[in-house]
């Protein structure tokens, strides 16, 4: 399994990235902790959105549901988030003592929000015990799963539910350079870096890419061509304008010319 993924995921325990570095290792898409409970606010998520989405990696959030107040704390997310128009929201279920009854009501509440929101659900044993094999028709209708399972091999989940897996945590101990800490949570995407992209986005919307820098120095170019051959210069595709230099005619001196 390879240790430079396509899809990260961080909280404030990886610190503030150089998220240019992480870009360069060919991470495309980055998921941001955002809040917790109804109260908790992760303090770098911020700055660390702004950051990473100028770097070009597309980025969405998620919210670490407890136990009990289901919908007040997707309140509490989306009033802190104010996601745009299909935007996706991640609910994290993964804390002992939540109940199925639970999720289903904080995706009722992202799904109720009239921007059309795209719902994810990461757990790994807690779901896939609750669920067995069984179908739950609205989770299967209204998300996607987001799998936890630390393993070498192809993870394993009971179809019932989800057919597949959409995105896989297979590690939580990654380490990825421009980000000061050796547990990044790496994942595998189920599809290519532009269907990950995609899919990470708002609906229809894609991050614009980083734009190039600006040159540190000038660029010469010395050419020697004959003075009675035309000469068409163009630069990244767009034709720059020559002065055309007529060749200075040598006239002999003496001393009567000076």
């Amino acid at each position: 399994m390879s240790d430079h993924p396509s899809c990260i995921d961080i909280s404030h325990w990886q610190g503030f990235p150089d998220f240019e570095d992480v870009a360069a290792q060919g991470v495309v898409a980055c998921i941001m902790k955002a809040t917790e409970g109804t109260s908790y606010i992760d303090p770098n998520r911020a700055t660390n959105y702004v950051n990473a989405t100028a770097a070009g990696i597309a980025c969405c959030t998620y919210h670490w549901i407890k136990p009990g107040n289901a919908a007040k704390q997707m309140e509490f997310y989306l009033s802190v988030v104010d996601p745009v128009g299909g935007e996706r929201m991640v609910i994290d279920y993964e804390e002992d003592g939540l109940r199925l009854q639970e999720l289903l009501e904080a995706v009722e509440v992202l799904k109720a929000d009239p921007r059309e929101l795209q719902v994810t659900v990461y757990s790994g044993h807690l779901l896939k015990e609750q669920l067995g094999t069984d179908c739950n028709d609205y989770l299967a209708e209204n998300t996607d799963l987001w799998l936890a399972q630390y393993t070498d091999g192809t993870p394993s989940w009971p179809s019932g539910t989800y057919p597949h897996w959409t995105l896989w945590q297979y590690s939580e101990s990654g380490e990825v350079d421009g980000i000061d800490d050796t547990n990044v949570d790496l994942n595998r995407f189920d599809g290519d870096n532009d269907e990950l992209v995609r899919w990470i986005s708002p609906a229809g919307f894609a991050p614009p890419k980083p734009p190039e820098p600006e040159p540190s120095e000038a660029v010469i170019v010395d050419i020697t061509a004959p003075t009675n051959l035309p000469v068409l210069v163009t630069v990244n595709g767009a034709e720059v304008q020559q002065r055309r230099r007529r060749p200075r005619l040598r006239v002999p001196r003496g001393p009567d010319l000076r």
